[in-house]
């Protein structure tokens, strides 16, 4: 029986943290920043396959832990600028703002971006037929 307890416990404790929060997509970097931007424009982020793609280089998010209690999670991020000579290594919090969009925090500094809409939401959004008016759908004269 105490065989059984700690495998139990082995299995739990090798076992990887879920990923507590989503943040993959389009952020923008500033309110007048246009979603409707193809992925070249300037003014966004995006976070892809563990990749942030920042405004002056992209990082690797590493080693996710999540935050008790909290939708959001820390990572050892793995940057490099424009330049290949320029890298750092630094920890970031991602979070779900309160009204929607990310909040990330960096050391000493926290930043929030609204999250741009999928373009394929936006697409069938845009080609879903109208509905009739309320006075045409009722009228039965």
């Amino acid at each position: 029986m105490r065989a059984w307890r700690l495998l139990g416990l082995a299995l739990a404790c090798a076992a990887t943290p879920a990923m507590a929060l989503e943040v993959e997509g389009r952020y923008r970097a500033s309110p007048e920043a246009d979603c409707e931007a193809g992925d070249g424009a300037e003014g966004f982020l995006r976070i892809e396959d563990g990749v942030f793609h920042g405004l002056s280089g992209t990082c690797k998010m590493l080693n996710p832990v999540n935050v008790r209690d909290m939708n959001a999670q820390l990572f050892d991020m793995e940057c490099e600028g424009a330049n290949p000579n320029f890298q750092w290594t630094e920890r970031a919090l991602f979070m779900e703002g309160a009204e929607g969009g990310l909040i990330l925090a960096w050391n000493g500094y926290a930043f929030r971006y609204e999250r741009c809409p999928v373009l394929s939401e936006t697409a069938e959004a845009e080609a879903a037929p109208a509905a009739p008016p309320a006075e045409a759908a009722t009228a039965t004269d």
